[in-house]
């Protein structure tokens, strides 16, 4: 019995000390400083003994660690914060702006901020002033100086001063754009301006905004336009109208397509068997599976009589992305211009979609060329491989498209000429100035367009260059991080273990497990001592 007793009291004991230990670890643990890896408005986020604080560009404590959350808007100087559950605002040195008493609030963007306590919603200012006491049960986003409220059940208006514009009247009453308004009212919809004045009456069975003053109206299944004031432009009649691209919207009547402008004007009543969208002032149409083209106007630009030609990816050529499309005829490629006119002949098996310079690649007998927007052949199809010069989701760019030959790229320009040997296993344009990123192996370098190497393939990962980020992008080197500028020069050596994105001039960098921020020079203004 005495032995047990012993063990235990032992057990006891080490038990003891082990919490000990484990308390004391955990205590260091949390009060370690955690940054974060973004400044914004002049100042980073951190993170110590689960409460957040800010530093300022010198490293220097700006906010002390006294909050659950906080949140940063555009609005420098306002700052939303969460204590005790509470939301309130200090500004950029601590100061307490408004004292963390809401259930919520917005971010702080917006001037009146909106507000809620205990499931009611009211407004202060941005300088803290109280605009209206929580007492609604809901407010709209403000635009053009009014938004919506709800109140026991009815909607009604009010401004940026806390005034009620309209007392609570309607079923319901929602924002379109503009500080216009739908209301409802015994199920049936209407508008109101912002002043709270019926401007359509509620006959609709819905309203959505469709541009230039004017607005969709959906009545007996049918849809029709209207104006701000009430004047039907288009009768209630469609099907279905789509939304506006590039001014213009579809309509359609029993499996038949038309158009209509913004403005509510009748292009062309429902008369084709299908439509695409307008670009470059010219809308396809096809009747009978054949393609042709109608102008703004309605006018048959080209009379239905080719095929639609798609891209490899299922891009729509045969659209006006620029000054030519690509149409098809028994099966083979051509290209016309926007007067309907054939200025490439139908003998091609594949053509590509013009990029933003006006350059396509052409395939015939298997082999590439090149083209350009008025039909010339700039290069003859005797290559085995041409791609266009794409960068990240493929959108185009650059003035030259990509040639294989010996199974390594090079470069052609818009004229045709060699202006990158075949001697890399890949290139790839930036977005910026036209500078290349250019692979030999696994090792990445930079080029510009011209052809000059400003970067000898040596890195393991090369990022792209973006002026949010200075025209600063990372390079990988042997497992460690740094960065480059466009010009190819190091400006940050590559010994980091993790990088973020530069912004406000500075970059968060991590080395041994420890964090802190370095300038465009490469210079650390914020030591590496925190987690």
């Amino acid at each position: 019995m005495k032995k047990i007793l012993k063990i235990w009291l032992i057990g006891v004991i080490l038990f003891g000390m082990l919490l000990g230990t484990s308390q004391s670890s955990t205590r260091a643990a949390s009060s370690k400083k955690i940054l974060s890896t973004e400044f914004k408005n002049g100042l980073v986020m951190f993170k110590q003994n689960g409460k957040y604080g800010m530093l300022d560009k010198k490293g220097k404590v700006a906010i002390k660690p006294l909050y659950e959350e906080i949140d940063q808007s555009d609005r420098a100087n306002l700052i939303r914060v969460k204590k005790n559950k509470k939301y309130g605002f200090i500004n950029q040195k601590g100061k307490v702006i408004v004292t963390p008493q809401y259930d919520f609030t917005e971010i702080g963007l917006n001037n009146p901020i909106i507000v809620m306590k205990k499931n009611k919603y009211g407004l202060i200012s941005t300088s803290g002033k109280t605009i209206a006491k929580p007492k609604y049960d809901e407010i709209g986003r403000f635009r053009n100086g009014v938004a919506y409220f709800k109140s026991k059940g009815k909607y009604g208006i009010i401004d940026k001063t806390g005034k009620v514009v309209l007392k609570p009247t309607y079923d319901k009453i929602t924002d379109i754009t503009g500080g216009v308004f739908t209301f409802s009212q015994n199920k049936k919809v209407g508008l109101l301006n912002k002043q709270g004045k019926v401007t359509i009456k509620p006959a609709y069975d819905s309203i959505s905004h469709f541009g230039n003053g004017t607005y969709k109206i959906k009545m007996d299944g049918k849809y029709g336009i209207i104006n701000a004031c009430g004047k039907i432009s288009v009768e209630p009649k469609y099907d279905r109208i789509s939304t506006l691209f590039n001014g213009y919207a579809q309509t359609t009547i029993k499996d038949k397509y038309g158009f209509i402008s913004s403005t509510g004007k009748i292009i062309t009543e429902p008369l084709y068997d299908s439509v695409d969208v307008f670009r470059k002032g010219l809308a396809p149409v096809i009747v009978d599976e054949k393609l042709g083209y109608i102008d703004t106007n309605g006018k048959v630009i080209v009379e239905p009589q080719y095929e639609e030609a798609y891209d490899s990816d299922g891009s729509s050529l045969y659209e006006f992305w620029q000054n030519a499309a690509v149409v098809m005829k028994d099966g083979k490629y051509g290209v016309i211009n926007k007067k309907g006119q054939v200025i490439l002949n139908f003998n091609y098996e594949a053509i590509s979609l013009f990029d933003k310079n006006g350059l396509a690649t052409i395939r015939q007998n298997n082999k590439y060329g090149l083209i350009n927007d008025k039909g010339e052949i700039i290069v003859k199809p005797t290559y085995d491989y041409l791609r266009a010069a794409t960068y990240g989701d493929g959108e185009f760019t650059g003035n030259f498209v990509i040639f294989k030959k010996n199974n390594k790229e090079g470069a052609l320009n818009s004229k045709g000429k060699v202006i990158i040997k075949p001697i890399y296993d890949r290139i790839d344009p930036f977005q910026h100035k036209g500078l290349i990123r250019i692979t030999k192996g696994s090792k990445f370098g930079i080029a510009t367009s011209s052809g000059k190497v400003l970067v000898t393939p040596k890195y393991d990962d090369i990022g792209m260059f973006y002026k949010s980020e200075d025209y600063l992008t990372y390079i990988s080197y042997k497992g460690k991080y740094g960065f480059i500028n466009d010009k190819g020069k190091v400006v940050v050596t590559p010994k980091y273990d993790q990088v973020g994105a530069f912004n406000e001039g500075l970059v968060y960098v991590k080395k041994n497990g420890k964090t802190g921020f370095v300038d465009k020079k490469g210079k650390v203004v914020i030591k590496l001592s925190y987690y």
